[in-house]
């Protein structure tokens, strides 16, 4: 099929892709799903048997069809993402660089300190917990974990992607 002849069905089925957009209540700000009606529509041309359905119906059928697979996928993207956020206790909006899922660097800086230090990365710089929350949770004095902090830093000076860096 030619480009051009696909420009004049996109022309006459164009309509279509939008009916069926409003029709499933799919809000389409960034016209991710007009690229998937798209999508749709080329598929059913190249696809398309003539003799077994009218092409309208095949076109609506292959339209509907790739709409609500793209909502499906979107649906399991945003349900994967939800029970990762519940699992890890981290919000939405929450950044997380990349560097914080680096393995290598994380057992090179495990090696280096002791118990108590990297209970203070893990929950102060990884978790993003408060010096209270910590020294509540091990059942130790705020200044204890101070101290393991400042212990900490100063092993940790040859990582400044970690510190920050007032």
């Amino acid at each position: 099929m030619s480009p051009e002849s696909f420009e004049k069905i996109v022309q006459t089925h164009e309509k279509r892709i939008h009916y069926f957009i409003h029709h499933l209540g799919i809000r389409d700000d960034e016209g991710d799903f007009y690229q998937e009606g798209l999508i749709a529509l080329w598929n059913a041309c190249t696809t398309y048997v003539a003799g077994r359905s009218d092409f309208s119906t095949y076109v609506n059928w292959k339209i509907k069809n790739a709409l609500i697979d793209q909502i499906r996928q979107r649906q399991r993207h945003a349900e994967k993402e939800e029970h990762y956020r519940h699992m890890t206790g981290r919000p939405e909006t929450e950044y997380v660089p990349r560097e914080m899922f680096d393995e290598e660097l994380w057992k090179g800086i495990r090696g280096m300190l002791t118990e108590n230090e990297w209970k203070w990365v893990t929950q102060f710089i990884i978790e993003d917990k408060a010096v209270a929350q910590i020294a509540v949770k091990e059942n130790v004095s705020r200044d204890a974990v101070k101290n393991w902090g400042r212990h900490a830093r100063r092993k940790l000076k040859h990582f400044p992607l970690l510190m920050d860096e007032k």
